[in-house]
């Protein structure tokens, strides 16, 4: 599957990403986790120390949002399902 992910406010990410905070990203799998398993598959174990928490959920710091209409809560966006061509956003709060 392949979706646009989009990092605002990421600057340790940015800097893995080779400075860009715009990625077509194709992965295996449809959620959230397997997109996470994919980014640290490809770009190493540090995207997952900077996006996670010790809970392994995207750290509640950060906003997820999906087409930019659908946010994603805490707790539960791990096992959210993605469509091929999604646009993900994920932000910092505030």
């Amino acid at each position: 599957m392949k979706i646009n992910l989009q990092i605002e406010g990421l600057p340790a990410l940015y800097k893995i990403f080779n400075r860009k905070k715009k990625l077509d990203f194709e992965f295996s799998g449809n959620t959230l986790q397997d997109l996470i398993d994919g980014l640290v598959k490809k770009y190493g174990q540090k995207v997952k120390e900077i996006l996670l928490d010790k809970k392994d959920e995207v750290d509640i710091e950060f906003r997820v949002v999906v087409n930019m209409s659908k946010y994603l809560s805490y707790g539960e966006r791990m096992d959210k399902t993605l469509n091929n061509g999604d646009t993900l956003h994920i932000m910092t709060v505030g």
